[in-house]
């Protein structure tokens, strides 16, 4: 089992936080966005709801991955993706291709997120897993109170753009971070090879789940009325 390090903890840390900095940086700039774009408010937030789809979609998709093939190699296709669709983003012209490319970068971005919480299981057990992941939702509870600051900030220098530029640098910064001092966490003996149906079956299960599903929808409906409220606020 590799070594608990301050370094492993600051990257999982930094691979935590991409989903909440990728969601609210850009959120003061929604009104910036539809005059830039000539876009209907309305089509701006939408640019919010599919990101939210990406990362949903990916999540089902990486989850499965990483135990197959390792943490890295799913992992650095995720930052890959992310930064990817930051490009686009922050170069795009049209609304219409700016939702597309936060449906891509919500693909990749979830990578971070799923890494991070599976390399906990990997390098802890018992109560240092309990201590590792609460430091975790720290940065994850934080991230969000921060990134609106540090995207009015961005669009004050730079414009709405230069948050997306933003994102593309944390990304490329962490692939690097990443593709040098991450070790692989996850051993070749750990690995499953489940096949298709076993991994269809499974969620099935778990959708079927009233457990399960009544502490899924505990957390997702208070957090779809604060982002259904965080998405109009800027243009009130």
């Amino acid at each position: 089992m590799p070594r608990v390090t301050a370094l492993l903890v600051l990257v999982l840390a930094a691979m935590s936080a991409f989903g909440p900095l990728a969601t609210d940086m850009y959120l003061p700039a929604f009104p910036a966005i539809a005059a830039g774009l000539a876009a209907d408010p309305a089509a701006v937030q939408k640019t919010l709801a599919t990101f939210f789809a990406g990362m949903a979609i990916a999540q089902l998709v990486f989850g499965p991955l990483a135990d197959r093939f390792g943490r890295r190699p799913p992992l650095l296709v995720g930052l890959g993706i992310f930064v990817t669709g930051s490009i686009g983003c922050a170069l795009t012209a049209d609304i219409g291709w700016l939702t597309v490319w936060r449906f891509v970068q919500g693909l990749g971005g979830c990578a971070g997120m799923v890494m991070a919480r599976a390399i906990v299981r990997d390098v802890t057990e018992g109560p240092a897993t309990i201590r590792l992941m609460s430091r975790l939702m720290l940065v994850v509870t934080l991230a969000p109170i921060l990134a609106p600051s540090i995207g009015s900030l961005l669009l004050g220098l730079g414009g709405w753009r230069a948050i997306f530029w933003a994102l593309v640098a944390y990304g490329t910064g962490l692939a690097v971070v990443v593709s040098l001092v991450l070790p692989e966490t996850l051993a070749p003996e750990r690995r499953r090879r489940d096949s298709l149906g076993g991994i269809l079956m499974v969620y099935l299960r778990m959708l079927t789940s009233r457990r399960f599903m009544g502490l899924v929808l505990s957390g997702v409906l208070p957090m779809a009325g604060m982002f259904a409220y965080i998405a109009g606020s800027p243009f009130v």
